[in-house]
């Protein structure tokens, strides 16, 4: 189930429909949730406070102008708080992975 990115796709949400602005245009926009549960697992053993953070979110959204963003928190800038360098070490890991994830989307 897990992609070349080394994610898969657990829930994916089209927002479109609920962020059309107040001048009438379509807002296209999805949320997705992404993960890979044997990473997880890694970081879980460690702190399941992790669950907060885990799995990851990446947003994908057309700005006004037609132009396509992908965007998403660092892993390892949200999981760096738990002050576990196991725990930190997975999520540069994960870093890497979701910037490379993001360079084959383009």
């Amino acid at each position: 189930m897990v992609g070349k990115s080394g994610f898969t796709i657990l829930v994916d949400f089209e927002l479109g429909g609920l962020l059309t602005s107040q001048s009438g245009k379509r807002n296209k926009s999805k949320l997705y949730i992404i993960g890979n549960p044997l990473i997880a697992n890694q970081m879980f053993e460690q702190n399941p406070g992790v669950g907060l953070y885990v799995p990851l979110r990446l947003f994908v959204y057309e700005d006004f102008d037609g132009k396509t963003h992908v965007t998403y928190d660092k892993p390892s800038s949200l999981l760096g708080q738990f002050q576990n360098e196991e725990i930190l070490k997975v999520a540069q890991i994960l870093d890497q992975k979701l910037e490379n994830l993001v360079t084959m989307a383009v």
